[in-house]
């Protein structure tokens, strides 16, 4: 069966797992990577900061619980919580069904420019992402990595 990972090349990650999208005027959007959501599978709960909390960089943000697993998100920028998306509290299974639309997480406004050096770029992150699947029993069936945005895999009978 054949399963594509969509990264869109305008984000900047943390991980495989994380996405940052540039809105302008220093303020982020965060949610996870479309291979976050399917690793996790059935997505059934979050908990996340409430807004104006002042995050730091590398510091606990959100946590996600699904049937088979937890992702912990760190923080990958410090700053102030502008927003948070409420409807995840009621329907989390949005980070399932639309991981970089609906299923946004959160708005954090930027208290240092310095912590966008750690944030990979798509390349950058398509290269690791290549590294992860191949290490999870997943096969690259193109090698055609070169525009980003998505990747066709075949999916063996691993978990990831």
């Amino acid at each position: 069966m054949k399963r594509s990972f969509r990264f869109p090349e305008h984000y900047q990650y943390q991980s495989t797992s994380v996405w940052l999208e540039d809105t302008g005027r220093g303020i982020f959007k965060l949610g996870i990577t479309d291979y976050a959501q399917y690793v996790l599978d059935d997505i059934i709960s979050i908990s996340f900061p409430e807004t104006g909390y002042l995050i730091e960089k590398d510091e606990e943000l959100v946590s996600i619980d699904s049937i088979e697993d937890t992702l912990v998100i760190i923080s990958p920028i410090g700053g102030t919580i502008l927003e948070i998306n409420e409807e995840l509290r009621q329907s989390p299974e949005l980070l399932n069904e639309s991981p970089h639309e609906d299923g946004w997480i959160l708005v954090i406004e930027l208290s240092s420019e310095d912590d966008l050096d750690q944030l990979y770029d798509i390349n950058e992150i398509l290269d690791q992402h290549q590294e992860e699947l191949a290490e999870n029993g997943f096969t690259d069936n193109e090698d055609d990595f070169d525009e980003g945005s998505y990747e066709d895999l075949e999916d063996s009978n691993s978990d990831f």
